[in-house]
């Protein structure tokens, strides 16, 4: 039997019970046995219980690495967890293959206002603040402790989000807020079914297999005909997906996964199957 974890922080998880129960279901039968367990539980689980797999849910890419270490094969691995939350890594890698991007700084004095000021490792539109003048930084950089990145300010820029799978595009989603500068679906903004431009699916299917990902989220700005990298997403949700289209995107990354996992263990499920 192919065993397994999903796991996720406490507080996500209650925010994704659906994905966790559906993941539950379709890992359990004859071949497969998954369970849930909150990050911090997992390496004192794993000392006592094999695990051959990870579902991976949070945003603790040294966890990952440690797995990794005791050959747990975890979706996605500790690389693309490290790269994708953390803002500045993903402007380097972007910069290092010469992806289109976001202008990008550690440094304010960088840019004139406006201008964007973003936690390294914020998600979902928290810690992304818009600098309109001194005085919004100096509120701003005093509440703070957190490493911050700064953005060129693209306004009125459409953002889009490319849901990639095994290499492949799954499907694409713009997303608009009229009434705030983000535009997440988390924060009120309203979503529609996008098409892409072949060098945008290009890129973003680059990113996905250098970062080694099997399954992510690629955000580009585009405005005036030209596209930017924003921001890479794991672990990616898709709710947005779901609601403008028919793609089940879950099911489909429970199939890759299983792909994968048959083909690791392909001589254990043989012995397995002639024996049942």
């Amino acid at each position: 039997m192919i065993k397994g974890l999903i796991i996720y922080q406490k507080d996500d998880a209650l925010k994704n019970q659906w994905f966790i129960d559906k993941c539950l279901n379709e890992f359990n039968d004859s071949i497969f046995s998954l369970f849930y367990k909150e990050e911090q539980e997992v390496l004192s689980y794993i000392d006592s219980h094999p695990v051959d797999f990870v579902i991976n849910r949070t945003r603790n890419h040294l966890l990952l690495k440690e797995l990794e270490k005791r050959q747990i094969r975890s979706f996605n691995s500790s690389k693309t967890n490290r790269i994708a939350n953390d803002k500045y890594e993903t402007f380097k890698l972007a910069k290092q293959y010469g992806f289109p991007c976001v202008k990008t700084s550690l440094k304010s004095e960088d840019f004139v206002t406006p201008y964007i000021a973003k936690s390294v490792s914020g998600h979902g539109g928290q810690e992304v603040y818009l600098i309109q003048s001194k005085e919004d930084f100096s509120s701003f950089i005093k509440n703070t402790s957190k490493q911050y990145i700064y953005q060129e300010y693209i306004k009125g820029a459409n953002d889009v989000r490319l849901y990639i799978l095994n290499n492949q595009l799954l499907g694409a989603v713009k997303r608009e807020n009229d009434k705030d500068f983000r535009s997440n679906y988390s924060l009120g903004g309203k979503v529609s079914l996008y098409e892409p431009s072949k060098e945008m699916v290009d890129i973003a299917i680059k990113i996905a297999q250098l970062l080694e990902a099997d399954y992510i989220g690629v955000d580009f700005l585009i405005k005036n005909g030209c596209f930017y990298l924003n921001e890479i997403e794991d672990p990616v949700g898709a709710r947005m997906l779901y609601k403008v289209s028919d793609i089940d995107a879950l099911d489909l990354f429970i199939k890759d996964i299983k792909r994968v996992l048959l083909k690791q263990h392909e001589s254990l499920i043989t012995i397995f199957l002639k024996i049942c």
